[in-house]
């Protein structure tokens, strides 16, 4: 887990908002202990992401170009949507992250009851209560992590059986999940997401949700460790795979 410190005998205006988070240690000082869980999900999610290229040195391996098939997918889904969750719920919900104004609509909301939304709801009720804005349900970010969390949903209850979910087919025109271009011989669907791609969208999808929610806080708001937080989140770009590949295949 991650942990954030701080002197706070140089910066005293702190100690009254963080009191209850704080520890004392010798000499008289006081440090700010927080820790967050979201981070330690998303570098998990980059984590089975380069262990799936690894797989290329190996040898044998199913692929399409970069597209990489790997059994570390599917935790890799899990984790990416237990980062956002994690994310919302340790800046908005935890004593030592987020500071809400009395007067805001959410604090005037049951807090359990908030807290034990469905995360697409989160999402769209949070923000628009803290900030007076949020996700457009019919675009990027949110609609990508709405596919994302019913990924996540169909594999912790997966049954073996059933029909192939719709949004496999979106995926595929978008050449993030794998496919044999048969129809007469492809792969299962839980196949077809198992694969490199399929994590790197994960990953990208998770980054671009909580970057747009931090940009959502009203210039000249502080808030505190949000956008430390929201900076454990960062994109596996074309640039990194390429350069990943080239060590894992160097020229002749």
């Amino acid at each position: 887990m991650a942990c954030y410190a701080a002197n706070l005998s140089a910066i005293g205006a702190i100690e009254k908002l963080y009191k209850p988070s704080l520890a004392r240690i010798h000499k008289g000082r006081w440090v700010v202990v927080s820790v967050t869980l979201s981070g330690d999900f998303v570098d998990h999610v980059r984590w089975l992401y380069w262990h799936a290229l690894d797989q290329v040195k190996e040898g044998g391996v199913v692929r399409e170009g970069c597209n990489v098939f790997t059994q570390h997918a599917a935790p890799a889904y899990i984790c990416a949507v237990a980062a956002v969750e994690a994310f919302i719920n340790e800046t908005v919900f935890g004593t030592a992250t987020f500071a809400k104004p009395a007067q805001s609509p959410l604090a005037m909301l049951d807090q359990d009851w908030v807290e034990k939304l469905e995360l697409k709801h989160k999402l769209v009720i949070i923000p628009q209560l803290l900030f007076s804005c949020t996700f457009d349900r019919g675009g990027q970010p949110y609609q990508d992590m709405s596919i994302l969390i019913r990924i996540r949903n169909d594999l912790v209850h997966y049954r073996m059986v059933g029909q192939t979910p719709g949004y496999i087919a979106h995926l595929q025109e978008r050449r993030i999940v794998l496919a044999t271009g048969k129809p007469s011989a492809d792969y299962a669907w839980v196949h077809k997401l198992s694969c490199s791609e399929g994590i790197r969208w994960a990953n990208n999808t998770t980054c671009r949700l909580v970057h747009a929610f931090a940009e959502m806080v009203p210039e000249g708001e502080a808030v505190p460790l949000l956008q430390t937080l929201a900076n454990n989140f960062s994109e596996i770009s074309d640039d990194l795979v390429g350069n990943r590949f080239k060590e894992l295949e160097p020229s002749e």
